[in-house]
Parts: structure tokens; C-alpha cells; sequence
């Protein structure tokens, strides 16, 4: 991966022979004893920045969070966050940067998030940023093909004004979501051939001046509503020049298409397994094939769509996205995620306000009382996956085949353990028990350590405040230890079996 310097990447490598030595899985050969977690695949690198996250304020609605609240910064080192997608998602299309704002055509507030702040919140945070560059306006207006050579100096100005800061300038997005049907979207890029030709324009210059810069351009997941997002990956991916990524934004399958109908929490989960399997059969491997990485800049779990909102901000999403995080870190291709959205829903890592969130699929605000600064559902779970990926530099995907399948009344059985193994400074597990039902493992040879857990009681509990989960650390030696049902679960060795 470009990002790795000669020296790191030699460590990684001593890394994994280690790995090799002591779990007895080498890339030609996963055959291990049973007094270790089953192996399925050989450790990869992974990123010192691949756990992300969106901060799109300027469509929220009031109170908008600055990024220099100490509240919102403590989240963000609270869970463990090692980059900032700047300036956010829509609004990256139409962003204003000597401003600091979207331009009035976007139709969004005028939030004042500039350079200044997203150094602020850089410093105060480590967070690393990843710039989405305005491809498509300029000066309140659709940019014309004629004038590309403007747009694209307006955004190397950007750049060279965050470097001039001392911000890192490495992760560069050609843009996002163009694949949506959309006036603006269609006058720009017609077609996305059209897209493709003017990106390659966009990186020839790109490349002069940033030249080990990883460019990553707009790639697209079908959606049944929309024509322009089928065909849209065959035009783009190896089209375009002097990329090294294609972004994707998962968002998975709605649920019960906005009338409630009794769909069970468990059948639920079963959406995470066979939409991610549709994912890699139908983008990530194609993406792989043109010798490409994938950066998902966007996703979030199921879209809640029932009547009364019953599964939103509930520890199933937060369960839901663990498992779609464990995908991602088993998948050697992908080199960072980020979560939409920090602050605005309860899907987020933190509430926005204590009042209220914002319900797409009904078009409305949904009343959900919450205590303003404390993290999600998903935020707590996602704080075992960024505390263990600090000290990572490599990672595995695991397998329990001792343990059962959850059978859900309707949906695909799906397995009732998941996992990963971290390798790095220590060694480290992540597994995720799905299951209503405790789960007794025994892997003596994983070493001595301390086990760490979250879980609540049931998949529709409300996680209306970091008091609601039950939290516990115990010691760990690997011979006898039980998952908690519904639970996430970080496994750190202090002491090793040699």
C-alpha cells in the first residue's frame, strides 16, 4: 500500500513471520491446532489509519456541534477514531473552502467548518484527514468542462493551504456519490464516462503536484431506484488514471420498507451477512481485478424504516455494524472505513442533541430523549475496535466452526460467532457473539491477558446512554471463557504462549 514507508512495512513483514511461527498459519497453509481460533485467511496489513468517520454538519439540524467542542473531540479519542473525512459527504460537492461553507446552491446551513478547525480538531484528537475535493462546483455554480483547469487549481490552493498548516495532504477523493441521479450530478457528469474523462484530467494535474498522494475515485453499489448506479462501476473502475482506490458507500437493505410487519431482530442480522456477500461478488471483487483498493467512505447499518422506529439506536445496529466492521477488516483490500455519521442520529457515534434525530426513510424528525456526549450503541462497541486498532499493524480473519448457526424464523442463518485477530505491539482478538445463548470457547494457547466485553440484554434494548450496556473487564488465560450473549468482546495477550 503506498501510505506504508520502507521501514514499516519490513516491521509489518517481521510481524507476520512471527504471526507465521507461533500460530503455525503461513499464506500457504492455515492447518493450525485446535488451542487457537481457526484462521481463514493470512494476517494483511492494515492501515495506522483505517477507522474512520463523517462530520457533516451542515445538514444537521440545530444544535450543530462545532469540531472545536471539547464534548465532540472527546468522542472522537473516546472511541478511538483515527481519521476525519473532510468536508463531509454532499457537502464536499459543494464546498466553499476559503469560506468554510457550502455554497448557497447546495441549499445546507452555513456551518463554519474551514481549515482552521479541522487543524484544531486534528491536534486536539490525532485524527487524520482524508480531503473529498469539490469536483463538481465552483463559484456557486455546476464547474464547465471549459473551466476544469479552474476547479481544479481552487482545490490545489486547498491543499497546499492545509500542507502549509501542517495537516497531512495523502487520502484525496475525486468527489462523492456521483452515481446518484441528480441535476447538479447530470449536468456535471452526464454520463459516467463523462465522470471518468474529466477525472483523468483531475489526476494528471493532481499527480504533479502530489505526487504520492492516494487518489481514490467515486465507485458505486446498484440501487433498485436508481438506472445511473448500475452500469456506473463498468465505466469508472480502470478507467481512470493514477488512482490507486475506488470509494464505496454501503448502506444496507432497508427494513420492512417503512411498515411495520413484525420483521424479528434476529432475521435482521441475517442482512449484514448476505448484502455484504452481494457486495463482494458484485463490486469488491471486480474493484480487485483492475488491481485497485476500496476505501468505504460511507456506510452505516440497516436503514430502519418501520413505523415507530423500533430498531433505531438499539444495541441490534450496534451489533449490526460491528459485524459489518469485522467484514471490512477481513477483507485485505479494503484500506479504511468511515462511519456516517458522528453527530445527527442515533446511528452515530454521538448524539446530536438529546431531543431528537433525523429519520430519512420518513422524512421527519423522530423524538429519542439521549444523554447529550455519551456514545451510541454503535460508538461503545466501535471503542473496542479503535482501542485494539491503535496497537495493530496487521490483521486475520477468524472462524469458530465449533459454534452454532443462528436460525432466525425468517432470513439466512448466519454464524452465532465472528471474529478477527490483531497482530501488532500485542495480540489481540475481537469476536463478536450474535447469539441470544453464551458462548464457552477454549483456546489455550492465545496466552494470558484480559478480556474486555459489552453486551445489553437483549437485541431491542435502547441505548439512550452509556449506562444502559453492561460493561466488564476480567482476566483472561484462554482455557475456559464464555462470550455473553449479544456481546462484543476485545481479547488483549500481555502474556503469550511460545
Amino acid at each position: 500500500m503506498a501510505r506504508l514507508n520502507y521501514r514499516r512495512q519490513l516491521i509489518l513483514s517481521h510481524v507476520i513471520a512471527i504471526g507465521c511461527a507461533l500460530l503455525s498459519v503461513c499464506p500457504a497453509s492455515f492447518a493450525q491446532g485446535a488451542d487457537l481460533p481457526k484462521m481463514i485467511s493470512p494476517p494483511h496489513e492494515v492501515s495506522s489509519h483505517f477507522f474512520g468517520v463523517n462530520i457533516e454538519n451542515s445538514y444537521m439540524s440545530p444544535p450543530i456541534l462545532s469540531w472545536t467542542d471539547p464534548m465532540l473531540q472527546r468522542a472522537i479519542k473516546k472511541a478511538g477514531i483515527e481519521a476525519i473525512r473532510f468536508p463531509g459527504g454532499d457537502v464536499g460537492n459543494y464546498w466553499d473552502w476559503q469560506k468554510g461553507t457550502v455554497y448557497p446552491m447546495g441549499k445546507a446551513s452555513q456551518t463554519q467548518d474551514s481549515l482552521n478547525a479541522l487543524l484544531d480538531l486534528s491536534r486536539a484528537t490525532g485524527a487524520y484527514p482524508i480531503y473529498s475535493l469539490n469536483v463538481m462546483t465552483l463559484n456557486n455554480a455546476v464547474l464547465p468542462r471549459a473551466n476544469l483547469s479552474q476547479g481544479v487549481a481552487n482545490q490545489l490552493r486547498m491543499l497546499d493551504a492545509a500542507r502549509g498548516m501542517k495537516l497531512p495532504v495523502e487520502d484525496l477523493e475525486l468527489g462523492n456519490e456521483f452515481f446518484w441521479s441528480s441535476p447538479d450530478h447530470d449536468r456535471a457528469f452526464p454520463t459516467a464516462a463523462d465522470y471518468a474523462t474529466d477525472m483523468n484530467q483531475w489526476t494528471a494535474r493532481l499527480r504533479q503536484d502530489y505526487p504520492h498522494a492516494n487518489i481514490a475515485a467515486v465507485g458505486s453499489i446498484p440501487s433498485s431506484g436508481d438506472a445511473r448506479t448500475k452500469n456506473w462501476n463498468e465505466a469508472v473502475v480502470g478507467k481512470i488514471h493514477d488512482v490507486d482506490a475506488i470509494t464505496l458507500h454501503r448502506y444496507d437493505s432497508i427494513v420492512d420498507g417503512g411498515v411495520w410487519d413484525g420483521t424479528a431482530p434476529d432475521a435482521v442480522l441475517s442482512n449484514v451477512f448476505t448484502d455484504w456477500e452481494k457486495i463482494v461478488s458484485g463490486e469488491v471483487h471486480p474493484i480487485e481485478k483492475a488491481r485497485l483498493r476500496l476505501w468505504v467512505t460511507e456506510f452505516s447499518g440497516f436503514k430502519d424504516c418501520t413505523s415507530n422506529a423500533r430498531f433505531t439506536g438499539t444495541w441490534l445496529e450496534a451489533l449490526y455494524q460491528a459485524q459489518m466492521a469485522i467484514q471490512f477488516l477481513s477483507t485485505p483490500s479494503v484500506d479504511q472505513i468511515e462511519l456516517y455519521n458522528m453527530t445527527g442520529s442515533t446511528g452515530s457515534l454521538m448524539f446530536q442533541n438529546t431531543s431528537s434525530y433525523w429519520n430519512a426513510c420518513q422524512n421527519k424528525s423522530m423524538t429519542f430523549h439521549a444523554t447529550a456526549g455519551d456514545l451510541t450503541a454503535t460508538g461503545q462497541a466501535y471503542a473496542l475496535f479503535g482501542g485494539a486498532l491503535k496497537q495493530a499493524t496487521s490483521v486475520s480473519a477468524l472462524a469458530f466452526p465449533e459454534t452454532s448457526m443462528v436460525h432466525p424464523k425468517s432470513g439466512t442463518p448466519y454464524p452465532s460467532v465472528t471474529g478477527i485477530a490483531l497482530r501488532g505491539e500485542t495480540s489481540q482478538w475481537i469476536i463478536v457473539n450474535l447469539s441470544s445463548k453464551p458462548q464457552t470457547l477454549k483456546y489455550p494457547g492465545m496466552g494470558q491477558g484480559t478480556m474486555e466485553s459489552i453486551n445489553a440484554p437483549s437485541l431491542t434494548t435502547i441505548v439512550d446512554s452509556e449506562h444502559v450496556l453492561s460493561h466488564g473487564t476480567h482476566a483472561f488465560d484462554g482455557r475456559h471463557f464464555v462470550l455473553p450473549p449479544f456481546s462484543v468482546n476485545r481479547i488483549v495477550v500481555k502474556h503469550p504462549v511460545h
